[in-house]
């Protein structure tokens, strides 16, 4: 074996300046713990300016493999991620750059493969925050295999990691059609334009189109339609559970496991390292980030378990409300209204009665029924992805320990990922 000082140079990135504008705002992506939340990393909710990366950053190139090495958050994940194109990084982040004779992905997934030994070997600063010591890092195994053995597995772990964003993306698109005809139905009142103005509602077809009235009430709303607000058709099963009286096998979703603005959750953990009492969730659930929610923390519950009290478990009264709860609670305007009427200065967070106060447009019932029959397949479909996601990930996990160690040949194992990618 080798170390992986021997096969790679460690780059330390950094912060310009804040309070100087010319520093922000440029086409450089800049990465931090704050968006370091998918695996490859090409573009930035946060970008810098040339001169801001003069002073004070530092590019990492394509193909490098970048590790949080300081932050609280790692006693809950550890970012490994890999740089899709030349980003930036901040100071807490630590860019591993291999050499010519080192296959640049295989180098992510060995990296990959080291998180039990990076979680046993977790530091901590004085301020109680994790870290991982340079030394340590530099000191890690590495296989001694040619650089065409580590393409060739390589390669493997990179078909299952595309099913995976295939997947992602299919979600991502389901998610924005629904979006797009609740915004169409109950924000814009698109149908009932339409109908107003003797036109056809376009893409809708007839049976769905005579659900919709052609005129405004004095109200400004569409005739038969009302204001009411969230706990109108939602609630929150009220439902906690202490660390005693659960399975350590139990499903947990804390806010770690919560992307930013995606409603499909393809992470989750155990109940086994729990200390504090939970709330219960059930399959088809809906969860909302309370604590900052202004990270826009919204999805659905892909499977029964239990999740962190700094999540607020959302349930439809009845099932009809159910893809127009979610579009609800999902949207922009939902999450500033909550983040507003957040306590808290440093740790805002909202409350169901916040959460339930927020006012809303109520169709009839037969639109809102129509509105589900159209969209929850769709729901359906981004939880089965959840699980197709996971089953591909482990997969993932399995192949490439048995790979580098010699047990699996190569083509033993692109046939079992091609077989799951069929299926």
């Amino acid at each position: 074996m080798k170390r992986i000082a021997d096969v790679s140079k460690i780059l330390s990135g950094g912060t310009p300046r804040k309070n100087i504008p010319a520093h922000w705002g440029g086409t450089i992506p800049w990465f931090s713990a704050a968006n370091m939340h998918e695996k490859y990393l090409e573009k930035s909710d946060i970008n810098l300016t040339e001169e801001g990366l003069k002073n004070g950053s530092r590019i990492a190139p394509k193909g490098a493999t970048l590790l949080l090495v300081r932050g609280s958050g790692l006693f809950n994940r550890i970012p490994i991620c890999f740089a899709k194109a030349a980003i930036a990084f901040n100071q807490d982040v630590k860019a591993f750059v291999p050499d010519q004779h080192t296959d640049p992905l295989f180098f992510h997934y060995w990296f990959e493969s080291m998180r039990p030994v990076l979680s046993e070997n977790l530091g901590v600063t004085g301020i109680g925050a994790g870290k991982f010591d340079t030394d340590f890092l530099l000191e890690l195994p590495f296989p001694d295999l040619p650089r065409s053995d580590q393409e060739e597995i390589g390669r493997v772990a990179a078909l299952c990691d595309q099913k995976i964003e295939l997947n992602r993306r299919m979600a991502t698109t389901l998610e924005e059609i629904a979006r797009a005809i609740y915004q169409s139905w109950f924000v814009n009142f698109d149908p009932v334009k339409a109908k107003a103005e003797g036109l056809p509602p376009a893409f809708m077809d007839e049976a769905t189109a005579s659900l919709f009235p052609d005129q405004f009430g004095d109200d400004g709303l569409p005739e038969g339609w009302a204001f009411g607000k969230l706990g109108d058709v939602a609630i929150t099963p009220r439902n906690g559970v202490k660390p005693e009286q659960i399975d350590p096998d139990t499903p947990y979703i804390g806010l770690e496991h919560m992307p930013r603005r995606s409603i499909a959750l393809f992470d989750w953990g155990a109940a086994a390292d729990i200390s504090s009492q939970k709330s219960r969730m059930s399959k088809g659930d809906f969860l909302f980030g309370k604590l900052r929610p202004y990270f826009h923390k919204v999805g659905i519950v892909p499977l029964d378990g239990i999740c962190s009290t700094d999540i607020v478990v959302v349930r439809p009264k009845s099932p009809e409300w159910g893809s127009f709860v979610l579009a609800v609670i999902s949207s922009d305007e939902f999450v500033e209204h909550t983040n507003s009427g957040s306590s808290g200065t440093r740790m805002p967070r909202t409350s169901w009665g916040e959460m339930a106060r927020y006012e809303v447009v109520l169709p009839n019932p037969a639109i809102a029924t129509r509105f589900e029959e159209i969209t929850k397949p769709w729901r359906d479909r981004i939880v089965e992805i959840a699980h197709e996601n996971r089953t591909l990930a482990n997969l993932r996990d399995t192949l490439l320990p048995k790979l580098m160690s010699g047990e699996l040949r190569v083509g033993e194992a692109w046939e079992q990922a091609e077989a799951e990618d069929a299926a």
